[in-house]
């Protein structure tokens, strides 16, 4: 230990650590409080609420990155759950079995959407090609006529989007 001739008068500083605190309260949307320990925040809290609220009261250590995708998640609007998920998901959970079958299934499903739309894409660009044969000096025969009239009935959303289009430009 030093002796106060060592420190020269100077009192030495202790280095106080702060951490960010989540609180929950129910009813209320999370907080994020600066504290040292989880103690000072419930005893913040004991000063500030009422004793039946106190006890419902969850507070969870976090750090400042967390913190921050938090709150950017809360101004986009987006739901509060889907950070509850991937906070207590810890990194064993990612990297175990389940874990795995979980993003795989996450994976697939995406893949899958991605498919759909491009089959989608695929169909409507047939739909136009066989409009455009049509509209020319050929005639369609009767199963390229079906097809376009299947095509025009299962894609009828589109077919209105782009004839209030046409409609809306009106004549130049």
């Amino acid at each position: 230990m030093k002796t106060f001739k060592e420190f020269r008068g100077n009192t030495p500083t202790q280095l106080v650590e702060q951490v960010y605190f989540k609180v929950s309260i129910p009813d209320m949307s999370t907080m994020f409080m600066k504290a040292s320990s989880e103690s000072a925040v419930k005893l913040d809290m004991r000063k500030k609420l009422k004793p039946d609220v106190v006890k419902e009261v969850t507070i969870e250590r976090v750090t400042k990155a967390e913190m921050r995708k938090i709150y950017r998640a809360m101004g986009q609007g987006k739901e509060d759950e889907k950070e509850k998920e991937s906070a207590t998901e810890g990194f064993l959970d990612v990297f175990s079995k389940k874990g795995r079958e979980k993003r795989a299934k996450e994976k697939g499903e995406k893949r899958a959407k991605d498919e759909k739309s491009e089959k989608e894409k695929a169909e409507i660009k047939k739909m136009d090609n066989l409009q455009s044969k049509g509209a020319g000096q050929h005639s369609l025969s009767p199963e390229e006529k079906s097809e376009l009239s299947a095509l025009r009935s299962k894609y009828k959303d589109v077919v209105k989007r782009r004839e209030e289009k046409h409609r809306s430009s009106g004549p130049r």
